[in-house]
């Protein structure tokens, strides 16, 4: 039934990291899914009481029997599965973290940016009234000069 080639066919598709996530995915859903489904109907079913005494138990011990079927225990599986919601909600709350990190820096990036932008501009505004006051001295100066030369010449 198992040839080399199919052997090796399967090897390949396995080796396909979004087939064996799809596939892991799927497995799971399927006996989270088939394990809530169960559960639902024993505990709507109207006679559960009536078949056998403790068929409840049974019941619960088919339903560890379907999760053993993952190849991981019971135990384990619950204890990995906590471990998954306490990562997921620290990642949130670590994206959360880091937003609000970005959203500061750059609000305070911001501010510095204005700051250094309106120092920037008031001292333009500085120098460019020096220039226009040593610029009108200095007109001054040389028409003086040149106006007080003139008249000495003449």
């Amino acid at each position: 039934m198992f040839n080399e080639e199919l052997l090796k066919s399967i090897m390949i598709l396995f080796n396909d990291f979004l087939f064996r996530k799809g596939f892991f995915d799927f497995f799971q859903i399927m006996q989270w899914e088939g394990i809530e489904a169960a559960r639902s109907f024993w505990h709507s079913y109207p006679y559960k009481n009536v078949l056998f005494p403790n068929t409840l138990d049974m019941y619960e011990r088919m339903i560890d029997f379907y999760i053993s079927l993952g190849l991981v225990p019971k135990a384990n599986n619950d204890e990995v599965l906590e471990e998954h919601e306490k990562l997921r909600y620290q990642n949130a709350f670590l994206r959360e973290t880091i937003m609000q990190l970005q959203l500061k820096m750059f609000a305070e990036g911001g501010e510095k940016v204005r700051e250094a932008w309106e120092n920037i501009i008031d001292k333009q505004i500085e120098m460019n009234k020096e220039i226009a006051k040593n610029f009108s001295e200095f007109v001054r100066q040389g028409s003086t000069s040149f106006y007080g030369k003139r008249t000495e010449d003449h």
